[in-house]
């Protein structure tokens, strides 16, 4: 078993303002999402060769000050200088797998949880 994808909720109209986030702040590749069997508006983003994220728009999307989901990234540094360059809030948190870890927001307040690659989060 493994994660294919986790998918973030935004108003309508609203994915504009996160793209640049994903795509240049935490550096995810943008891929080609589906018409057939998918919603309009969004976007996606490859994670990594079998993961992605979704970003989709409903009406109803809410969001609660504790959602989240984590990415172990490959240079911590890299990318707390290029949140750093964004804008972007860091809270730093307790050492939970062997290596630093911290959240972030996204230009409309989702959380990510960064994580570096050491511990037993190492490849």
């Amino acid at each position: 078993m493994r994660l294919h994808h986790v998918n973030v909720v935004v108003k309508p109209g609203e994915t504009e303002r996160v793209i640049g986030f994903y795509r240049d702040v935490l550096g995810l590749r943008p891929t080609d999402k589906p018409v057939a069997g998918t919603t309009p508006g969004g976007a996606w983003f490859d994670i990594d060769d079998s993961s992605q994220l979704h970003i989709s728009e409903r009406s109803d999307a809410v969001m609660h000050d504790d959602m989240h989901f984590g990415l172990v990234v490959d240079d911590l540094d890299v990318v707390l200088a290029r949140l750093e360059a964004a804008g972007a809030p860091w809270q730093p948190q307790a050492d939970l797998f062997g290596g630093r870890r911290g959240s972030t927001r996204d230009p409309l307040g989702n959380r990510i949880e960064l994580l570096e690659p050491t511990g037993t989060l190492a490849p």
